[in-house]
């Protein structure tokens, strides 16, 4: 050792003249004080600028690969001798210290000595001779592997062998060469471990290779398991990767190589891709000659015994690393891969769908609770860990000797049982073996249970030893070897004795999927997953055999062609042949598993009976009446103790509907006449016939008690056929399929009720004679008969189902009323709920108007929506035409039309834009998504202008006429001209220019949308149409709303020929203009050109051009006019440019400007406005302005007077809102810049609030809060120190520090209560008189002095409140105040000033009214303010409020049985119908914020008063019950078993005090301030809920007594009882709010989560059972460190917006996602987000919101990066959510990255790393991985290149840039699709040599004459 020392040093100083010796002091081996050899003595060096990099050089010097640490500050202790080194710095390269720079003088003390820990020479030990966790004990030395001497070898030393590999422990100790001896240097002796030490040179023994042995005293261990050999592992199995060591190479069977690491990727624990780890990094295996014996290394080398197949072809998924081997060809004796023949490493003609894979014969499935669902990155994570004793008990199976077992010599799950052990194969002796014996077996295979335990050597006897022998398990073990038995390897047997078992059968779980109890698609579990069968073959024997497995009698139907839906997992029977004896599917005859030629289109289904009993309806109609069950030969009935509604649903489902609409007792439907069969019926719901519920077969009633029933109507699925949304062939479903109606009798009242039960008003025409042409079903109904007044067709007198006399030819049809929105079904015409030729055949368009919104689909009996990833216009015109629609005029993204609320049940939709419906599209599988509500997509259709936009100046078309041609559009022309066309049975038709003229052309204008016409044309000006001429004559008023109510010759009445098609030109080409981006009356100006918004440029723009757009959209005048694209840039073209108004011009296209669509900007320069007020702040609430009612508001011309009264001045502050609260109560917000802020409540008081109050429109301020009462606001802080006097009349006339200058946080929101005002006593949308301007001048009322319906009249006029003189004052007039306020009646009319005296002028005297009148002004008065009247005369009214009282009783302070007071009494609710909408209409009637659950069956008890209410149908927004939709009161048809109750929300904000983002002190925030929660039975299910309540996925802890802190406040719960599954803690049971017998000091904690997605790798592949299991573990530091992500608050960051690695940066804070700012952002700041996220550097840093603008909170602002920073927050930054920015100033990155991130392409890799060329980055789009669209990315977008010129040579190029060999072919004329970004390159002239195109000869960047019908694909060569 000394010499070997010598001679290192020796040659350092003959490398380097001048190096210094160098050593380690006062450490280990490999650690210590740094010294070095100077001038005859030893000293130190100074630890000024010490670090990793100088670290390194010492280590290596010292001949360790590399240092683990740097120490400073004399970590090792302090030197004696000089200090020889000062300042060292090395970039790392170096070989020796002294080739650093450095100072060889210094200004230091020993104090600064600097030390290193280098990494330990002996980390690489593995063990040879043995099997997997057996063997002689090798380490790594000196390049070659040597042994341990067995001198003082103990079971110690083994434990830190065995921990060294990464198993848990040692079972044995061997020496004396137990395993063989070895033959390399003995490297170690005397090894005497404390057991403590993590690698064998940390123990004490004599120095490397000082001994005194031979290799017969060679040392082995036997450790506890083998789990690394399963998977691969990172951390501490150091035999499975190479680390940073010197020994960084090790495997687990005898034998060295190369490539001596491999998994199983892609598949499960026994089958997979085959990957080998080779230059750091797993690579694949080609599949070329790929054979059973290259698959039998690979097997063996993993541990297992063989290999069962060896697959190709990518079977598991294409790899992503290198190809590492190709042509390997092993014998099969080989010990692992690399010691077969192969090309060389790395050397391979191969792609990777060419990788090979192998499925080896057992896997040890139990050490992982499943095959299917752990991720690779999941496993290593798990066997890396160390965990203590408990966890590995829970995670991991025992230590087990015989964990490992098969089935040998019979099927899938059934045979011998054979276990392994001593690395073979033996049995199991029958003697004793049992039925508990064999579950024990097939539990530990995976099975459930055993159905047989087989002996006498069943199976064929087997030939290795017989392991075990009087087997006695209890059933319970997890494990044969935790049975009681003999002991291994004793017995008295032979093999003709060997056990064996017969398994749950592998296919015996079925179901049905996509229909319903009995009848479905079929669907059997297979390998972890659900998967269907193909029809092929598919017969009634089949179905029975699905049917009897299920529990029924027998099949009814086996069905074919996915009548139930397409499946989605694997198809794993085909051709199925049953006898249809067979128990199960997979006793039937069949191709094998998973062997099929199918799609899901072929998936079987089959109706299975279910009747136990026959059952009937009888005394009613055929879907009503009385239950009677067939038993002994006779009908009986059923009483009706007990019976509801899921006792009828029972019966209705049995008989073959949906389900039951009404459980009817008391012989509703009649008393029967046979015997009571059945009595007291108790069902869950679940049952497929009544006879399987709980029931009694003896009774104690009479007839009189006789149940029924009311089933959803037979043929409630009705459609139009061969026709278009409104009209067609009348089709109903009957038993399974579509059939039609016969025209006999058919008549208009029964085209009526068709037309209703599809949604439509009613019937415009009848149809017969197959006028919609012939269906092809059966006939279903003849002789209709309706009166009119039925719900659906079988309510209809008829002949009978499928009883008629007719053909096809006779096929009836119908033409509705045309209203769009309601040809889509409202909850009771399901249709989209039964089979038709598609799942997605409802759609309709929600939040716009009637041919624009929101995209929304009917899917599982609820409205979704469709993300709008991959949305464009191909399918927006799919949308549009489903819905009767021409084509669509746009596609609109980021939820336009305002965020659905339901599932979205559709993303990545991608349409041709030929499909008929949605469903017919690509897209990535019904409710398959990753996004959220602000992706919703929406359309704009291409029906007649005004419905096209939201303006609101002439909306008729938006409504529904009994005009047949209320459709009308101009061709041939542009916007506002062209050749009149009308919309006629079906198709487009012109109208005849015979008598044409202005007249008529002002009506076609005005049915337009226009103001009138400009000119009427004839003689075909806008060229001839092609379809009818459908007018003729035409003679209008000029007073018509369309062309039809105008005099003419009759619908296609006509002489003339197309060259006399009439045409106009309508008045104003710019009338239509919106605000975009922004709110309701502020954003980016848009104008409607050319059939499309486009923008307008800010040059020149100012606020006479903006008082224009402000006026033309109905406001009064602009605040400010807006540059720079403020609400974002614009995405059509740029229409106008160079503005100037005068500003008295009425639309834009008036003022002078540069032209239509002549301009010299881009869309950064877009130009917007602010104009005088939003709809808003017109009312003191924003919570009760509908959309259509905000649109009135906007689309009235207000006179000078109506505005100043409904709108504030012209103040900067003049527009405030009261935000979450309700209407008269809430957080103060201003408008200002662009966005709302808050006031800071520092020096708030009721003078401060009263100016807000009175500010809008209120009398005065009640109270004036702070502490963010109503939630903390999420905009900037625009006020603090406000001091008003009370008289200002905005807020901003008061003192204050200044606009935005405050020392504040959002919790300091100041709030308001005001004295409350009539406009939030009413209903909303039914009574809004009061609420706009009309005719009248008094149109504003309001009651003062007294409550909600009580109180003075006081009315608005002359900008101020006043009173009404009481002199001829009565209950009629009264009556006409009510009713102004939205009240049904008065009960009162007071005089005398009984609610005390009004201060402002008295408006009215000797008022008389007559009681028809809809305002006080419309009844006779005195005149306004004339009067003789004192304000002791002020008159009053008491408003009819019928139910304004409401209590919960049976229940506690938020929870229990809803009452209500009517006639002096208390009475009770029931429960038909309540839901959540009811419940929140309740709760907040009693002051609560909203409603946690709605409860129904009398959850509180039986109340005992009346029932005052029944069908109760709120939307949520009233504000008492009886402002709901009800049955009328006390009209019911219920028991007090049906009360309904409700539990409100207490409290729903809670936050963490005390510790950091994911953990602290629990806080509710209760009565206006924050108070905590005792401890008392606290545990961790109560912390879940919290944690998932602020946004975390679980808790790791509860914590008790105050471990966070002593709270301040209340304590506010005690004895909180969660069940775990609750959404918040109010839910959960307690003692009682503020209940409790608690100090602080057991203030209750939790520790959550952290931010769910870095919690574990995938969310795709984690069960629930493994996630509890996860959960449960009690893990110790090191594990949680591990699995856990660091406490950092930002430490969760995204790329939103983009790609792979690219997109706009998100951060995860406050439980939402939040974006930042671009201010100061660079490629520092981008390295640090790329890092952060796994990747190796930033390529871009990107501003401007390239990818989009984020929609949440911006929660970074001004970052500033060195670029060494781990995480964002680490950087320099404003502070969280400081920021002065609008989300179009949102920052993005490009990460570098590996290829198939970055494109959306995966196999296309050149073009993902950065090179020296412009256009370096390709991708192949519209194709396959080889084949597409050649695109190269460009000035920040992906672009085509034109295929001028283009050939093989430049596709040749483009092939090899993308890591091809060469092209096949080169592609023109936009074989792939065209694109739609840039044309960036034209005329492409390459040699062939090139690396990238742009090194290619080509016309210049974005220089062509081309268009993308050009663009260039190519298809490249695969070998």
């Amino acid at each position: 050792m000394q010499l070997w020392w010598l001679l290192v040093v020796a040659c350092s100083v003959l490398i380097s003249g001048n190096a210094k010796l160098i050593r380690l002091a006062g450490g280990a081996g490999n650690t210590g004080r740094v010294e070095v050899y100077h001038n005859g003595q030893w000293g130190t060096v100074c630890d000024d600028g010490w670090g990793l990099e100088e670290a390194n050089v010492v280590c290596r010097q010292l001949g360790f690969e590399s240092a683990s640490w740097s120490r400073t500050m004399a970590h090792y202790g302090q030197g004696t001798g000089p200090i020889l080194l000062d300042d060292v710095v090395c970039d790392g390269s170096e070989t020796f210290l002294t080739q650093c720079s450095h100072s060889d003088t210094h200004d230091c003390q020993h104090t600064e000595d600097a030390g290193v820990d280098c990494y330990s020479v002996l980390n690489n030990v593995r063990l040879a001779g043995g099997g997997g966790n057996y063997g002689r004990v090798e380490v790594y030395y000196n390049g070659q592997w040597g042994t341990v001497c067995d001198d003082g070898w103990d079971l110690i030393d083994a434990n830190v062998v065995c921990r060294q590999l990464g198993f848990e422990s040692a079972l044995e100790s061997k020496s004396s060469a137990f395993y063989g001896q070895g033959s390399g240097t003995i490297v170690l002796d005397d090894v005497d471990c404390t057991g403590d030490e993590d690698s064998l040179d940390q123990c004490r023994h004599n120095g490397l290779e000082e001994h005194n042995c031979v290799h017969y005293e060679d040392a082995g261990v036997v450790c506890s398991n083998t789990p690394n050999t399963l998977l691969p592992t990172t951390d501490t199995p150091s035999s499975l990767l190479p680390t940073t060591g010197v020994w960084n190479n090790v495997r687990l069977a005898g034998g060295g190589g190369v490539l001596n690491n491999v998994r199983l990727a892609g598949g499960g624990g026994n089958y997979g891709r085959v990957e080998v780890y080779y230059n750091e990094q797993w690579g694949t295996v080609c599949d070329d000659g790929w054979d059973l014996n290259d698959a039998h290394v690979v097997c063996r080398q993993l541990g297992f015994e063989s290999a069962l197949e060896g697959n190709s072809n990518a079977m598991y998924g294409l790899g992503s690393g290198p190809i590492v081997l190709d042509d390997v060809d092993c014998t099969g004796d080989e010990h692992s891969l690399d010691q077969c023949r192969h090309n060389g490493l790395e050397e391979h003609n191969c792609v990777h769908y060419e990788d090979a894979g192998v499925v080896c014969s057992n896997t040890p499935s139990t050490l992982l609770p499943t095959t299917g669902y752990i991720t690779e990155e999941l496993t290593t994570l798990l066997l890396s860990t160390s965990y203590f004793t408990e966890a590995l008990t829970t995670l991991l199976p025992s230590t087990n000797i015989l964990n490992t077992v098969r089935l040998a010599g019979g099927g899938g799950n059934y045979g011998r049982v054979e276990v392994y052990y001593k690395g073979q194969w033996g049995t199991v002796c029958d003697d004793l073996w049992d039925s508990d014996d064999a579950n024990v077996v097939c539990r530990q295979l995976g099975f459930e249970f055993a159905l047989e335990g087989n002996r006498n050597a069943l199976y064929g006897q087997g030939s290795g030893p017989i392991v075990l022998d009087d087997v006695e398990c209890t059933g319970d073990e997890d494990s044969l070897d935790q049975c009681r038995h003999n002991g291994l390897e004793e017995h008295n047997c032979g093999h003709h004795e060997d056990a064996g078992v017969v398994c749950q059968n592998i296919l015996n779980t079925v179901r049905l999927a996509g229909g319903g109890g009995n009848y479905g698609r079929v669907e059997v579990y297979y390998k972890g997953q659900w998967g269907t069968v193909c029809d092929d073959w598919w017969d009634s024997d089949d179905a029975n055999v699905v049917c009897r497995q299920l529990g029924f009698e027998f099949a009814l139907e086996g069905n074919r062609y996915a009548l139930y839906g397409q499946g989605s997992g694997p198809i794993v029977l085909d051709d199925v042949e049953c006898t249809g004896d067979e128990d199960s599917l997979d006793q039937c005859r069949h191709n094998g598993l998973e062997e099929h030629n199918c799609g899901h289109h072929e998936d079987a289904g089959v109706v299975c009976q279910s009747n136990a009993k026959e059952i009937r309806l009888a005394g009613g109609a055929g879907n009503t009446g009385r239950v009677e069950v067939y038993h002994n030969g006779q009908w009986g009935t059923v009483c009706d103790d007990g019976w509801g509604i899921e006792e009828a649903d029972v019966v209705c489902r049995q008989l073959g509907f949906e389900s039951a609409s009404w459980s009817r007792t008391k012989a509703h439907y009649g008393q029967g006449t046979g015997p009571i069969l059945l009595d007291d019926v108790v069902c869950d719901g679940s049952e497929t016939s009544l006879t399987q519920c709980s029931h009694s077969d003896t009774d104690n009633c009479q007839h009189t008690e006789d149940a029924g029933v009311d089933c959803y109507s037979v043929l409630n699925n009705v459609r139009l056929a061969g026709g278009g949304g409104n009209y067609g062939r009348v089709e109903v479903y009957y038993n399974g399929q579509w059939g039609t109606v016969c025209d006999d009798g058919w008549d208009l009242i029964d085209a009526n009720v068709v037309c209703r039960q599809l949604g439509f008003d009613s019937a415009l025409e009848s149809k017969s004679s197959a006028f919609y042409g012939q269906g092809s079903g059966t006939i279903v109904l003849d002789d209709v008969d309706c009166t009119g007044d039925e719900d659906s067709l079988d309510q209809c007198g008829h002949a009978g189902l499928e009883e008629h006399n007719c053909g096809h030819h006779e096929d009836a049809g119908v033409v509705c009323q045309n209203t769009p929105n309601t040809l889509l079904p409202t909850t009771d015409t399901p249709s989209s709920l039964l089979p038709t030729t598609g799942v997605l055949n409802n759609v309709r368009l929600a939040g716009g108007g009637g041919n624009f919104g929101r995209v929304e689909v009917y899917y599982k009996g609820q409205w979704g929506t469709v993300c709008d990833d991959l949305w464009d216009s191909d399918d927006a015109n799919v949308v549009c035409r489903q819905l009767g629609f021409e084509f669509a005029l746009e596609g609109n993204r980021n939820a336009l039309y305002g965020q659905g609320s339901g599932p979205i049940v559709l993303d990545d939709v991608e349409c041709t834009g030929d499909e008929d419906s949605l469903d017919q599209c690509r897209h990535n599988g019904l409710e398959e998504h990753n996004c959220g509500h602000y992706e919703d997509a929406g359309v704009v259709c291409s029906n007649t202008p005004n419905t096209l936009l939201p303006t609101t100046d002439t909306p008729n078309t938006l409504l529904p006429t009994t005009g047949v041609l209320n459709n009308v559009r101009l061709a041939g022309g542009g916007g506002n001209y062209g050749r009149v066309e009308v919309y006629y049975n079906g198709q487009w038709g012109t109208v005849c220019d015979d008598g044409w003229d202005l007249i008529d052309a002002n009506v076609v204008c005005r049915q337009l949308g226009f103001d009138s016409a400009l000119e009427y044309n004839s003689n075909a000006l806008y060229d001839q149409g092609s379809g009818p001429i459908v007018l003729d004559d035409v003679d209008c008023t000029g007073d018509e709303d369309s062309l039809d109510q105008c005099g003419h010759a009759g619908l296609e009445k006509h002489n003339c020929g197309h060259h006399e098609d009439a045409g106009v030109v309508c008045n104003s080409v710019l009338n239509n203009v919106r605000l975009a981006g922004g709110g309701g009356h502020y954003g980016r100006v848009e104008v409607y050109y050319k059939g499309q918004w486009g923008t307008v440029c800010d040059d020149l723009w100012d606020s006479d051009d903006a008082n224009v757009v402000c006026r033309q959209l109905g406001f009064e005048f602009a605040l400010e006019g807006n540059r720079d694209a403020l609400y974002g840039q614009g995405s059509g073209p740029i229409v106008l440019d160079d503005v100037e108004c005068t500003g008295d011009e009425d639309s834009l296209d008036q003022c002078r400007h540069n032209g239509l669509e002549e301009h010299n900007c881009g869309h950064y320069e877009d130009a917007g406005v602010v104009c005088s007020n939003t709809p808003s702040t017109l009312l003191p609430t924003t919570g009760y302005i509908t959309e259509e009612l905000t649109t009135l508001l906007l689309s009235t011309s207000y006179s000078t007077e109506a505005l100043t009264t409904l709108l504030p001045s012209t103040n900067i502050l003049n527009t405030v809102r009261l935000a979450g609260g309700g209407g008269n109560y809430g957080r103060v917000e201003v408008y200002y810049k662009g966005q709302w802020g808050t006031v800071c409540d520092d020096l708030w008081d009721s003078d401060d609030a009263n100016v807000v109050c009175r500010q809008l429109g209120f009398e005065f301020a009640l109270e004036g809060n702070r502490n963010a009462l109503y939630g903390q606001g999420s905009g900037p802080i625009v006020l603090d120190d406000v001091e008003c006097t009370g008289d200002e009349d905005s807020l901003d006339q008061c003192r204050h520090n200044g606009l935005e200058e405050h020392n504040c946080r959002h919790h300091e929101d100041a709030g308001v209560v005001c004295q409350n005002t009539p406009n939030t006593l009413l209903p909303t949308t039914d009574t809004p008189s009061s609420l706009l301007p009309t005719t009248g001048v008094l149109n504003n009322v309001r009651l003062a002095g007294g409550g909600g319906n009580y109180g003075r009249v006081e009315v608005y006029y002359n900008g101020q409140w006043g009173t009404v003189c009481d002199d001829g004052w009565d209950l009629i007039d009264a009556n006409v105040v009510c009713r102004q306020l939205g009240f049904d009646s008065a009960l009162e009319y007071n005089s005398n000033a009984l609610y005390g005296q009004g201060s402002g002028p008295i408006m009215l005297d000797d008022v008389d009214c007559t009681g028809d009148e809809d305002s006080l002004d419309q009844c006779g008065h005195a005149g306004l303010e004339e009067h003789n009247c004192g304000h002791h005369e002020d008159a009053g009214v008491v408003c009819n409020s019928v139910l304004n009282n409401v209590r919960l009783a049976g229940g506690g302070g938020n929870y229990g049985r809803v009452e209500v007071y009517y006639n002096e009494q208390w009475g009770t609710v029931c429960d038909d119908g309540w839901d959540l909408n009811d419940a929140h209409v309740v709760c907040r009637q009693l002051g609560f914020e909203s409603a946690l659950e709605g409860n129904s069956n009398a959850m509180y008890g039986l109340g005992s008063g009346p029932i005052v209410l029944d069908d109760v149908d709120c939307t949520g927004d009233e504000h008492s019950l009886d402002q709901c939709r009800h049955a009328g009161l006390e009209e019911d048809n219920c028991d007090h078993f049906e009360d309904a109750g409700v539990v409100c929300r207490v409290f729903d904000n809670v936050r963490l005090a005390g510790g950091g983002g994911n953990y602290g002190r629990v806080e509710v925030h209760y009565n206006g301030q924050w108070g905590t929660v005792c401890d008392d039975g606290w545990d961790l299910n109560d912390a879940h809920v919290i944690c998932r309540q602020l946004g975390f996925e679980f808790a790791l802890e509860g914590n008790s007594n105050a471990l966070y802190g002593q709270g301040s406040g209340p304590i506010v719960l005690d004895n909180v009882n969660c069940m775990g599954d609750e959404d918040s803690l109010d839910q959960c049971r307690h003692n009682g709010l503020e209940e409790h017998n608690c100090v602080h000091y057991e203030d209750a904690g939790v520790v959550c989560s952290n931010t769910p997605s870095t919690l574990l790798p995938t969310t795709g592949y984690i069960t629930e059972e493994l996630t509890t299991l996860l959960l449960s573990t009690s893990y110790f530091t090191e594990a949680l460190t591990t699995l856990l992500p660091s406490t950092n608050i930002l430490n969760t960051v995204r790329l939103a917006g983009g790609g792979g690695n690219y997109g706009r940066v998100e951060v995860y804070y406050k439980g939402q996602w939040g974006t930042v700012c671009d201010d100061l952002w660079d490629s520092d700041d981008a390295n640090v987000v790329c890092r952060q996220l796994g990747f190796e550097f930033a390529l871009e840093g990107n501003r401007n919101a390239l990818y989009g603008q984020g929609s949440g909170p911006i929660v970074l602002d001004d970052v500033e990066c060195t670029g060494g920073e781990d995480s964002l927050d680490q950087c320099r930054h404003n502070g969280l959510e400081e920021h002065n920015c609008r989300h179009h100033e949102d920052a993005g990155v490009v990460c570098q990255n590996t290829p198939n991130t970055l494109l959306p392409t995966t196999d296309t890799p050149s073009s993902l790393l950065p090179t020296t060329g412009v256009l370096n980055n390709v991708r192949l789009a519209g194709g396959g991985a080889n084949y597409g669209r050649v695109e190269v990315y460009y000035n920040g977008q992906w672009g085509t290149v034109c295929d001028d010129g283009w050939d093989v040579t430049d596709a040749n190029v483009v092939c090899r840039q993308l890591g091809f060999d060469s092209a096949k072919e080169g592609n023109s004329y936009a074989l792939y699709g065209q694109g739609s970004g840039p044309i960036v390159l034209d005329d492409v002239d390459c040699t062939g040599d090139e690396d990238f195109l742009d090194q290619c000869g080509h016309a210049g960047l974005e220089n062509h004459d081309c268009g993308h019908h050009e663009d260039a694909g190519v298809v490249c060569t695969v070998l």
